[in-house]
């Protein structure tokens, strides 16, 4: 189960660093330039061709429901999977207290 939980984060990782490139090189809106002409201006266009709005849109999209998917997995995984019981019947079942160190003080 390590194992899985090594990679997801690592899958978690490369998507997020791959998610702010792709959002880091989209063309604003305005056309005025932005973090993308930083990087050597048309340098989307070139890899891209002239639909490079569409590809970069896409590129989001899909980056962002494998990170979102990704995560909701890692949380399930992480927290051990679903308890038996709502939220509110484990939140009222007695706490168990703990054995004190030496009952016969």
């Amino acid at each position: 189960m390590t194992i899985v939980l090594g990679l997801l984060l690592v899958v978690e990782v490369i998507v997020a660093l791959l998610m702010v490139a792709v959002v880091m090189l989209q063309p604003p809106k305005d056309q005025s330039g932005g973090m993308g002409a930083a990087f050597g201006g048309g340098f989307g266009e070139e890899v891209f061709g002239g639909r490079v709005g569409n590809v970069l849109t896409r590129t989001t999209v899909v980056l962002g429901i494998i990170l979102i998917l990704n995560s909701l997995l890692l949380a399930y995984l992480m927290r051990g999977g679903v308890k038996s019981g709502s939220l509110a019947e484990q939140a009222a079942a007695p706490a168990v207290p703990a054995e004190p160190a030496n009952p016969a003080l």
